[in-house]
């Protein structure tokens, strides 16, 4: 298992927050900085030094598909899952296996975060850490190395802040750039159509810009530029402040409006979220309806001459150009879903046709068939088996604990795919300082 060390995350993620925070504003951006508002609390302020002093185990029955179990890692018990900062960790049942979340970001309303998934650490090597601000080869951790669970959805990218709107650091000075990429906005995702109607709204829309127009130029002040493709040449042009919270944009008005209103793009720093799937209520969906012309390499990676010489003028055309591609189905549109570093993308998945081999997801494996199951000492075809390699560092709901685990164990009641499975997680708990 490749084993990703403090610096190299730090050069990517965690240096990034501090960078964009000294562009200009402040304020969290979702997965990259201090969520919630708040400073999560540094360890070893108190009269007690933290470390990771407690060991935990927690066994649970999987729960069934979109039910789900939580864990308090400082009364190491399981408690509701509710909207409050006493859960830690939540388990998602999908039907078969689960998923992972941190109490922050999109998943709850505490200062929960990870630090790398189980790609990215083993248990051995978490083991020998004292305590989690402190790598014991690459140094301090500092908050902001833990990210929040967030959005994912079109606007999501494979770059170093996966984001599609932007890119950053191509200057060596820590700046975005946008992008200029035109994406399809529709209303209603049911619908394979992108033309624009009464009934159903479709807009394209550009993100053009990242600094304040005025003023003093701070960051998180993202400007968008957008037509309901009804009426193309009525081109709108705004800048929203969403430096500090996250601003909801009705695109028919351009005004924010409350969460619960009518809403069909947020706006999170350099975060853009749609009002559908794990987002919100609504049916909104995106689709990329078109990349400028230069801007972009064949294999995705940006030009960066290219890409600092745009502007918005220069690139106007894209917005309403005759040639945009379209989604061929409802399918095709993107709803938002939710994401977590703690639920990496799995290893071994083949390219089409039915799975032969053994599927890696970092906290278990997923073996297709019988003679894959059976190699392993399992029965039958579609069963998992834990990694306990696998390991995360987390920070708690309340910002001011945290805890190392691992997957230790997958059992089955019954000697069958389909049979209730038990869980067991093992954790190091560093506790929240003495005051």
């Amino acid at each position: 298992m490749k084993k990703t060390r403090f610096v190299p995350l730090l050069s990517a993620c965690a240096a990034l927050a501090l960078a964009l925070a000294a562009c200009g504003g402040g304020g969290g951006s979702a997965g990259l900085a201090s969520p919630g508002g708040g400073t999560p609390t540094t360890p070893g302020g108190g009269t007690t030094a933290a470390t990771f002093s407690r060991p935990a185990t927690w066994t649970f029955a999987l729960p069934a598909q979109s039910d789900a179990v939580c864990y308090d890692i400082d009364s190491q018990e399981e408690v509701a899952c509710d909207n409050s900062t006493q859960w830690d960790l939540k388990v998602l049942g999908d039907g078969s296996s689960a998923g992972f979340w941190t109490n922050g970001g999109v998943s709850g309303p505490g200062q929960g975060g990870a630090f790398g998934g189980p790609f990215d650490h083993t248990w051995a090597d978490l083991s020998q850490w004292q305590n989690a601000l402190t790598d014991p080869e690459g140094g301090t951790v500092p908050a902001q190395a833990f990210s929040r669970d967030a959005s994912s959805g079109v606007f999501t990218g494979a770059n170093d802040i996966q984001s599609a709107a932007f890119e950053y650091d191509l200057d060596g000075a820590n700046h975005l750039f946008p992008s200029y990429r035109v994406f399809l906005i529709t209303t209603d995702s049911s619908q394979a159509s992108a033309t624009s109607t009464a009934a159903t709204p479709v807009y394209a829309l550009q993100v053009i810009g990242y600094y304040n127009t005025t003023g003093d130029g701070a960051s998180g002040h993202p400007t968008l530029r957008w037509i309901d493709r009804s009426t193309p040449d009525n081109v709108h042009t705004r800048t929203y402040n969403a430096s500090k919270s996250t601003v909801h944009v009705n695109l028919a008005t351009g005004e924010p409006v409350s969460a619960d209103g009518n809403w069909q793009v947020a706006l999170n720093r350099f975060n853009v979220s749609l009002n559908g799937g794990s987002s919100g209520s609504g049916t909104v969906a995106g689709f990329v309806g078109r990349t400028p012309d230069g801007l972009y390499a064949a294999d995705g990676a940006p030009n960066n001459g290219a890409l600092m010489a745009a502007t918005p003028d220069s690139t106007l055309q894209y917005l309403t150009a005759a040639d945009m591609a379209e989604p061929a189905t409802a399918g095709d549109w993107t709803k938002d879903s939710t994401r977590s570093v703690l639920n990496p993308d799995p290893r071994g998945a083949p390219t089409g046709g039915a799975p032969t081999n053994p599927i890696e997801y970092g906290w278990y494996t997923y073996y297709p068939t019988t003679d894959t199951a059976t190699a392993v000492g399992l029965p039958a075809a579609h069963m998992l088996k834990a990694v306990p390699e696998g390991a995360s560092l987390i920070r708690s709901g309340t910002g001011n604990s945290y805890a190392r685990l691992h997957v230790t164990a997958i059992s089955y009641a019954e000697p069958n795919a389909g049979a209730q499975q038990s869980w067991t997680i093992e954790f190091g708990i560093q506790p929240a300082p003495a005051n």
